[in-house]
């Protein structure tokens, strides 16, 4: 009785387990805590006493921490694994028994009257041996191709997701430095405009300048402080984006270096679209689907085809009434489908059309890279342009501010024009250098759509 008590009290225990309810809160509370202790001390461990990071930096950071450069790779592994589990298709099969039996009584046969002889013995323990192997399975060594070439996409996707995300960086590194190098423009208009509200409040004092002009002097020092506040939010934000894309946390504070290391890719536009053509991941991924449906057509067709499995398997008894307690087996077996013919040839003619379909998407991507290239191509050209025309802005400008320093002297121009001269200057010498960063922007993005993209220093002395 007391052990029946035992055995329900831990049935009860068992159900009470299982019915627990789930604390999603405290869960959720665990989670984000363990979630940002670790994500402090890969911050800490990755930045550490770093100074000013400069683009080769952010990106070798981002290469090694990247959320989703580790889940291609995961992919990638998951690729492989499924290659080696279909690589055991082609390995034979073997299998072990074993089993024992015991009667309270030996087995008995009765003879004539009461007389009665022994069957079998009352304890047998029965061995048995198998092994199995295909001889001939078609469709085996196509579904074994069709996974290596699945792992060969994820090892592409893999190299393609660096580069997407070397290109992100990129792009976020030079946005960060734009911003950072507008902030002091925004500065030095901001300052003009106090300069200059200083100046009409004076007037006004003495009846020059109405309260009309006072209220659009003011507005416009309003304006000019807030464009500053609000570039000073853009700079938090890309650097945040920033951050995110080299595994940081968003909220770590770094200095970057600026850092122009791109250079143009060298030969004419049919140069560079055959260069895409060639090189670019996506047509390699385009080009390894379509073998993967050629695979599916080949396994269609060894549907119609036999499968020949050879066979060999051993046992033994301990039933000493047996003659031979060891019994040895070999042969083969065949199987083949007569009745669903109708599903066979239309899986055949599904996996034509399929093929067809990967061949079609290929050419698509083809065109669309191909179009990248001119589009990208005119871009670079318009950067460059672009680029000229700041350099001689600047010049321009530098002239200017050298003539108006001089009137200065003269006490020919008011301190708020000199200071709205000054913040054009400045403006000027900020655009040109935006435009050298828009320059190396677009050139990462041509050298992305050709398939070489900019992933450091290392990564191009490895090329």
């Amino acid at each position: 009785m007391r052990n029946g008590n035992i055995v329900v009290y831990l049935l009860l225990l068992a159900l009470s387990s299982g019915c627990a309810t789930f604390d999603a809160i405290s869960v959720r509370r665990t989670g984000a805590d363990a979630f940002l202790a670790d994500l402090d001390e890969c911050t800490t461990a990755v930045l550490g006493e770093r100074g000013a990071l400069d683009l080769d930096q952010c990106i070798a950071i981002a290469l090694e921490n990247n959320l989703d450069i580790k889940h291609a790779e995961l992919e990638a592994r998951l690729a492989t694994l499924g290659r080696r589990i279909a690589f055991a298709n082609f390995l034979p099969e073997v299998t072990f028994d074993y089993t024992t039996m015991e009667l309270n009584n030996a087995p008995t046969t009765a003879l004539f009257g009461s007389v009665k002889t022994s069957m079998q013995d009352r304890i047998v323990r029965e061995t048995a041996l198998q092994a199995q192997m295909p001889i001939f399975a078609p469709a085996t060594w196509f579904l074994y191709a069709l996974h290596q070439r699945g792992e060969e996409i994820s090892g592409v996707a893999l190299d393609y997701t660096r580069q997407m995300i070397a290109l992100q960086v990129t792009g976020l590194y030079f946005q960060c430095l734009a911003t950072r190098e507008s902030g002091g423009v925004f500065e030095a208009q901001r300052d003009a405009a106090a300069a200059l509200a200083r100046e009409i409040e004076a007037y006004h004092s003495e009846g020059l300048v109405t309260d009309a002009d006072i209220a659009q002097v003011r507005v416009l020092f309003m304006a000019r402080e807030q464009a500053l506040t609000m570039n000073g939010r853009a700079y938090e934000r890309n650097l945040a984006e920033l951050l995110t894309a080299m595994g940081c946390a968003p909220t770590a504070d770094i200095g970057l270096a600026a850092s122009m290391p791109l250079e143009l890719p060298q030969g004419a536009l049919d140069d560079w679209i055959l260069e895409a053509l060639l090189n670019h991941p996506r047509l390699a991924i385009a080009d390894r689907l379509e073998a993967i449906e050629r695979e599916k057509v080949r396994i269609a067709v060894a549907g119609f085809l036999p499968a020949l499995v050879g066979f060999a398997s051993r046992s033994h008894t301990s039933n000493s009434f047996l003659a031979y307690p060891y019994v040895s087996a070999f042969g083969f077996t065949g199987l083949m489908t007569v009745f669903n013919g109708f599903a066979n040839v239309n899986e055949y003619r599904a996996a034509r059309v399929g093929q067809e379909k990967a061949f079609l998407a290929r050419e698509q991507e083809s065109l669309a890279l191909m179009l990248e290239v001119v589009k990208a191509h005119a871009n670079l050209a318009d950067a460059q342009a672009n680029l000229e025309l700041a350099a001689a802005a600047a010049d321009a400008a530098e002239i200017m501010l050298n003539e108006e320093n001089a009137k200065m002297r003269e006490g020919l121009l008011r301190p708020s024009e000199m200071l709205d001269t000054v913040a054009r200057h400045d403006e000027a010498q900020v655009n040109a250098v935006n435009a050298q960063y828009q320059e190396q922007v677009m050139i990462a993005i041509t050298r992305n759509v050709l398939g070489a993209t900019y992933r450091g220093k290392e990564d191009a002395n490895n090329e």
